[in-house]
């Protein structure tokens, strides 16, 4: 009898996770659906922090905060960096499949604007879309619990296709030192408000080895989404000014 009862009770125990990993694919699958059926604002922040001042002034580089706005295949994107003292401001506009590059250096101004067929359109969004670094689908086990009204989903037990891409994105940012890179903490988690997306938080903590000494890096993303009162997008009013070049050229590839 108690080995029944102890079978119940995992029985019961497992339904109640497959229920949830469905309840969270199935949110996911409709916060999705929700960002390709109207036009939304997502701004992403993104910081490294480390004690090791070498390795913060190369990080601190990649520190950035950049809004996106999507309406369908029509997006607009705008950068501001510092790089080694000199500030830069990077505009990306697709619209109708052109792409329209504006890099502002030290008062001065390229522009260029370049036609993208269909294969060239599916790979420069797969790069710059709303995604993070790893995906709900990078994790084994997703839970949903409620806050405040919204849902919130927590995931855990990453893979390891999801770790090689933490590790990657980490070891690029570290190569010019030739840097060892180790994952050793994540968080990842998602809040979601009446079926859409509010906001994706990332937290990672690397142990980066550069020579013979070993810092802890912490890698923090966010990305916050708005659907109201979107501006429109639109090509620039001087869009004739811009030059013309393949887009092989103008994304440097």
């Amino acid at each position: 009898m108690k080995k029944f009862f102890a079978l119940i009770l995992a029985l019961v125990l497992l339904c109640g996770m497959l229920t949830a990993c469905e309840n969270a694919e199935s949110m996911l699958k409709k916060a999705d659906e929700a960002l390709l059926n109207a036009p939304y604002t997502m701004t992403m922040n993104m910081k490294f922090e480390t004690d090791n001042t070498e390795l913060s002034q190369i990080l601190s580089m990649m520190n950035l905060e950049v809004p996106v706005t999507v309406d369908g295949k029509n997006m607009a994107m705008d950068m501001s960096m510092d790089i080694m003292g000199v500030s830069a401001d990077v505009k990306a506009t697709v619209v109708d499949m052109v792409m329209y590059y504006d890099v502002q250096v030290m008062g001065q101004s390229v522009k260029m604007k370049a036609v993208m067929n269909d294969e060239q359109y599916k790979e420069f969004m797969e790069e710059n879309n709303t995604s993070m670094v790893v995906d709900p689908e990078d994790f084994a086990k997703l839970t949903v619990e409620k806050k405040d009204g919204k849902k919130y989903i927590a995931c855990a037990e990453i893979t390891e296709e999801g770790l090689k891409e933490l590790n990657e994105m980490m070891e690029k940012a570290v190569k010019s030192m030739d840097g060892k890179v180790t994952v050793d903490d994540i968080s990842y988690g998602l809040t979601l408000s009446g079926g859409k997306y509010e906001k994706m938080d990332l937290s990672c903590t690397y142990s980066v080895t550069v020579g013979d000494k070993t810092s802890t890096v912490t890698f923090k993303v966010s990305a916050e989404f708005s659907y109201e009162n979107v501006a429109k997008i639109t090509a620039p009013a001087d869009a004739d000014k811009y030059t013309s070049m393949d887009f092989e050229d103008l994304m440097g590839g």
